[in-house]
């Protein structure tokens, strides 16, 4: 959906294709499903940029449709065991590359999967003035300094995010009481649907999250910075 003259701002000139960038750090189950999300929001007919780590078996490449780049390792060199460091390292890399592609063309949407493209998506995010959806697989249970920092960045994600998907009513509970996120801003799409299924609903949460971005403008609630989960008794 490219705007001439400025975005629109009603509701309903939303269209249904869009053109969207998407962040993914994570290797293994996590990363898997992200690309099949993004493939299956192309089958849908929606245009898709998917900017994601370097990985054994993932290479970059081009369609009219898809295109996946690939970060590499910056030097220095820092192991996935310290990983606020290696995301912080990523991030600069991923920041670089969704820069480079928004400048040369206008998303609708930017969809960040997980705390550890948090800095890259909120910089995205406020560089291009788009709106925000992200997704978090699971969340850091907190155990020690890093961790209780992972938390924050979760946190902070959420909070940058029109919306946050989730992958269970469980994980949706846990979010709101941790991060005080309300429950209009959380959509819950389950793991075990069809990519297609996922898909459609993945699209409907953008074209809410840019109808609230349109309706609200720059109107965003005070900062609040949380430094550690709260605690029911």
């Amino acid at each position: 959906m490219n705007h001439v003259g400025g975005r629109p701002r009603a509701r309903d000139t939303i269209a249904r294709l869009m053109r969207i960038l998407m962040l993914s750090a994570r290797d293994a189950a996590p990363g898997e499903r992200v690309h099949a999300l993004a493939a299956a929001l192309v089958a849908a007919g929606h245009l898709v940029d998917l900017i994601a780590s370097e990985q054994p078996g993932l290479r970059a490449g081009n369609s009219d449709e898809l295109r996946l780049v690939t970060v590499p390792e910056y030097p220095p060199l820092v192991p996935t065991t310290d990983r606020l460091a290696w995301a912080l390292q990523l991030n600069a890399g991923m920041l670089e590359r969704s820069t480079q592609l928004g400048e040369a063309a206008r998303y609708d949407i930017v969809h960040a999967h997980d705390w550890e493209t948090a800095w890259a998506a909120a910089a995205t995010k406020n560089l291009f003035e788009l709106p925000l959806v992200s997704t978090l697989h699971v969340v850091e249970p907190v155990a020690d300094d890093e961790s209780k920092l992972i938390s924050q960045a979760e946190w902070w994600l959420t909070y940058e995010s029109r919306r946050t998907i989730v992958p269970s009513d469980a994980l949706r509970r846990r979010i709101e009481d941790a991060f005080e996120l309300p429950v209009d801003k959380q959509i819950v799409i389950l793991d075990d649907l069809s990519p297609a299924e996922q898909a459609a609903r993945t699209a409907a949460a953008y074209e809410e999250a840019i109808a609230d971005d349109l309706e609200r403008g720059e109107v965003r609630p005070p900062l609040r910075v949380i430094l550690g989960r709260s605690q029911k008794p």
